[in-house]
């Protein structure tokens, strides 16, 4: 048997790796990075929000390390696909490449010829899919033939 005394911070995290293989479930000890901050568990990257209203469908979808050449957004009337890439690029602790996609369903009364999308300067992707115009019913005569 070993015991395992926790630190406030861990270089590598093999602290919590060690801590999560004993009891992988519990999280009440956040993470923390190399500079002592803690880990934003809630806004991590790749994290998506979902509003289907009665006007339009919207999804918003973190992809703060890609950059809008590196995103392909595609449907196909059902779903909606993302994918983003980019090459391997040099950041603060060596190369790193990466790849993601997200698949969304579309309900069924929006206008997939309708999509539109945007991405600000935080890289915050924002997808917009407006409703389909819903008709009001038409009041159509009916002839009366008289038979005598």
């Amino acid at each position: 048997m070993f015991a395992v005394t926790p630190r406030l911070q861990d270089d590598f995290g093999l602290l919590r790796l060690v801590d999560e293989l004993i009891n992988p479930w519990d999280l009440r000890t956040p993470m923390m990075y190399r500079d002592g901050s803690l880990a934003n568990l809630s806004g991590r990257l790749g994290d998506s929000e979902i509003q289907n209203t009665d006007k339009e469908f919207r999804i918003r979808l973190d992809l703060r390390h890609y950059s809008p050449e590196e995103v392909k957004i595609t449907s196909d009337n059902q779903k909606i696909t993302i994918t983003a890439k980019h090459e391997e690029k040099q950041d603060n602790h060596g190369f790193v490449s990466r790849e993601m996609t997200r698949t969304y369903s579309l309900p069924d009364d929006v206008d997939p010829k309708s999509v539109t999308s945007s991405m600000n300067s935080q890289g915050t992707l924002s997808i917009k899919v407006s409703k389909k115009a819903i008709e009001a019913p038409k009041e159509t005569n009916i002839p009366i033939e008289f038979k005598e």
